[in-house]
């Protein structure tokens, strides 16, 4: 079992640690030359045996390889041999406009995972568009060419209650401390968070599995026919 204790550093451990043991599970179909689209930090390519990574992502002030919408790659057909997209499509106006992009870059038999949320905060606003189910995630991919080989669930019940919670304590300490300074003050809250993450994510381990209708996200793993 991966503890992950480097994921304490953020307060938002429970969904972070979940996503992380999902990406792992599917690692290794993401090979050759991948596509990580929207990639952030880069927060998965550790994990990935890929012959070539790329990361594109259009925010500003992040280290990529390219800068780019993901409904407008600058690649040509067929480029890739697997693609990462965590968490972007709900910041998307027009979700399928995305997804037909992803397939266009894809090479035939070619391997996506794709991840969103299904319950979370309002975050990044105002580009906060969309939340999906498994079977809104499998109709989008169905309609651009996919095929879906594998879902999986990302947390439940118990893990929404207890990230979300964890989140707003967080919120909630750093501005009782916002006079010492956002940084300090953000540092203060993480760290009285961290055992409150520690007993909700083993909560989560025992009560996520009580009602398989919640969900904090979905992970869907599919293959461009």
């Amino acid at each position: 079992m991966n503890l992950d204790l480097d994921l304490l550093k953020s307060r938002l451990f429970i969904i972070k640690k979940l996503q992380r043991n999902a990406i792992r599970s599917y690692a290794h179909l993401l090979k050759g030359r991948l596509l990580d689209v929207g990639c952030g930090t880069k927060p998965y390519r550790r994990f990935l045996a890929c012959e070539n990574y790329i990361g594109i992502d259009n925010s500003s002030g992040i280290d990529t390889d390219a800068r780019a919408s993901v409904t407008s790659l600058p690649f040509s057909d067929g480029s890739f041999d697997s693609i990462i997209s965590s968490e972007v499509l709900e910041h998307v106006p027009e979700p399928q406009d995305a997804v037909n992009e992803l397939c266009r870059v894809l090479k035939p038999g070619g391997i996506a995972y794709i991840s969103a949320p299904m319950s979370w905060a309002l975050h990044y606003e105002p580009h906060d568009y969309w939340r999906f189910t498994n079977h809104g995630l499998a109709h989008l991919l169905g309609a651009s060419g996919f095929k879906v080989i594998a879902s999986q669930r990302i947390g439940g019940m118990f893990s929404l209650v207890g990230q979300r919670s964890i989140d707003v304590s967080w919120s909630k300490i750093s501005g009782i401390f916002s006079f010492l300074g956002r940084p300090i003050a953000e540092k203060i809250a993480t760290g009285m968070c961290i055992p409150l993450s520690i007993v909700a994510y083993g909560l989560a381990m025992v009560g996520d599995g009580i009602d398989k209708t919640d969900a904090l996200g979905w992970v869907m793993v599919a293959r461009k026919q």
